[in-house]
This record gives structure tokens, sequence and C-alpha cells, in this order.
């Protein structure tokens, strides 16, 4: 056998359930969520639990934390979560455990069609990919892991709508302001005055603009010499007696 031939087949072969390829995006997970759990799924079968990112991110031809960043999304799903054990040297090692992924996608297939429920789920993880895509390229660089668990920490804990937390990233950048510190202040102020959905904000936002207007001092009329000339009454045209 060839070298080649025999290194490719020595290297092993990485399986996956056909039922995942055909019903992923049913369960929330993205092209590129499917394509880092593909590469870690390959190491992991190759007997590393626990593979380095940047090997990762080699492969996928992405930088270090935009991997990080699918992985921290895939957490926030419940797809993922990173366990603690001991190994056979008797020291405690992280491993990363995606069965979450197959218990969901378990769920879905039992509840074939989607239902509508499922649907709106899909369509929320979708927005939360929006939110994270649409902060890093405003801030003009990725996004640190820390950032990314701030940011995943208003959707599951705080509970904010994905839409707020859009036009708090655009107040923030219409103040020249890239950084989570300042959105999460006007998130916090918009949370204590019971704004809690996109509409609600807008509309408090053009009630201050008609506040402002309306207490804003009228000019006051001006006489003798700075007074405006009248107005003639006659038309343009009109002879003049």
């Amino acid at each position: 056998m060839e070298s080649l031939a025999a290194a490719l087949v020595n290297d092993g072969q990485t399986t996956i359930a056909n039922a995942l390829l055909a019903h992923y995006r049913e369960i929330g997970v993205t092209n590129d969520e499917l394509l880092v759990y593909l590469q870690f799924k390959r190491l992991i079968d190759q007997g590393n639990q626990f593979p380095d990112a940047a090997v990762i991110a080699k492969s996928l031809g992405e930088s270090t934390n935009t991997v990080f960043q699918r992985l921290h999304e895939m957490l926030a799903k419940k797809l993922l979560t990173i366990e603690s054990i001991t190994g056979d040297d008797q020291k405690i090692h992280d491993r990363y455990n995606f069965d979450g992924l197959y218990d969901k996608l378990a769920v879905a297939l039992k509840k074939q069609p989607v239902t509508d429920q499922a649907e709106k789920q899909a369509a929320n993880e979708n927005k939360r990919q929006k939110v994270f895509r649409a902060i890093q390229t405003e801030f003009g660089r990725d996004l640190s892991p820390i950032e990314m668990e701030s940011i995943s920490k208003w959707f599951d804990e705080d509970h904010y709508d994905p839409d707020v937390i859009e036009l708090a990233l655009r107040e923030a950048v219409l103040r020249q302001v890239y950084n989570l510190t300042y959105m999460d202040r006007i998130l916090l102020n918009w949370q204590k005055r019971n704004l809690k959905t996109a509409a609600q904000v807008e509309a408090e936002r053009q009630r201050s603009i008609e506040q402002r207007l309306n207490s804003a001092p009228q000019p006051q009329r001006q006489t003798g010499e700075n007074a405006l000339p009248k107005i003639p009454l006659f038309k343009l045209g009109d002879e003049q007696s």
C-alpha cells in the first residue's frame, strides 16, 4: 500500500449520525457550530478528550477566539458541557462532552414534525448568534471569552430581548463607546424603567424627543428696528394703488 494511502487509513475515520446532518438546524445548531463540532469530534475520537482550540482554529482557517465563541454559544444552548474527570494518572482532567447535542436531537426526532415552540426556540437562538456577530462587527475585533460570557448572561440570566440588546449596541456606537460595560448600563437603565421590548424603547425615545421640543423656549416676537418687515397683502403682479 502506498505510504499516503496507509497514512489515511491509519489516521482513522470520524463517523457522524445521518440524523444529525439532516436535523441539526432544527435543534439550533448553526453551520459554523456543526463544523466546530466535527473538528472536535475528530480529535476526541483519536483520544484527545480536551482538544486545543488553536488546533481546531487552524483546521478551520479561523481565529482561536472565533472557535471559543462558537464553543461558548454551544455551552449556552446546552449542546455542550465541560466536565472534570480523573484520568488513569489519577489527575483531574477536563473534557468536552457533546451529549447535550444528541439529547436535543432525540427530543426533536420524537416531535416530528417540528412544533411551533421548537421553531420559536430556533429563531431565538439564531437571534442570539446575530447579536454576537453584530457586537463583534461594530467593535471591529473578536470578542474575548469573558465578553462572550457577559453577553450570554444578558440572555440567560437577565432575559433581555435580543432586539433591545441591539438597540443598546446602536446607542453605544452612536456615542463611540465600544465596550460592554457601557451597553450594560444602558440595558440596566431601560430595565429599571420597565422598557422590555424594542417597541417600548423606541416609544420612550420618541416621547423624550417630544418633551424636549415642547419644553424648548419659543422665539420672541421682535419689535422696533429688528422687527421683520410686514408681508404685503396684495398678490404678486397686482397693480399698487
